[in-house]
């Protein structure tokens, strides 16, 4: 692939490259290839083109990452006072310790959540930098010949 085609499919993919040489694009194409290649391997993903296999595994956890970006803290209030209302009106007095138990375990569980808000959206951005890698990558591929 010439320096030409590599810059003219950069802007094209929106820069997600960022200015790499095209060897340096290449070396960041056989990384991803061998990481879906890897994932293939030990996963139940039906065998397909690597890349295409690495950018719906991307998607899948930048998805998960992003619904973990949930406002945890905010209901912990209305979540507690609601399942013990339950507690109270359907389930009865007998159960209500054990069941009160698993509720306090799912509020730490929210509240852990909460405190690594930040780690997750770092996370979410590091996968979402990956993806887009991917896609330009692919549009490479698809734009010009085979490296």
């Amino acid at each position: 692939m010439e320096k030409n085609d590599a810059l003219k499919a950069q802007s094209e993919n929106g820069d997600a490259l960022g200015g790499l040489s095209t060897e340096e694009i290449e070396r960041l194409e056989n990384y991803y290839i061998l990481e879906a290649e890897r994932l293939m391997a030990f996963g139940v993903q039906e065998k397909k083109e690597p890349l295409e296999g690495m950018l719906k595994h991307l998607r899948t956890v930048e998805n998960l990452l992003h619904d973990l970006q949930f406002q945890w803290e905010d209901c912990i209030s209305v979540l507690y006072s609601s399942f013990m209302h339950y507690v109270v009106l359907v389930e009865g007095k007998e159960k209500q310790n054990r069941l009160s138990d698993l509720v306090i375990e799912l509020i730490k569980k929210m509240k852990y959540l909460s405190k690594k808000e930040p780690l997750i959206m770092g996370l979410a951005r590091q996968y979402q930098q990956q993806r887009k890698e991917v896609e330009a990558l692919i549009g490479l591929r698809s734009n010009g010949p085979e490296m």
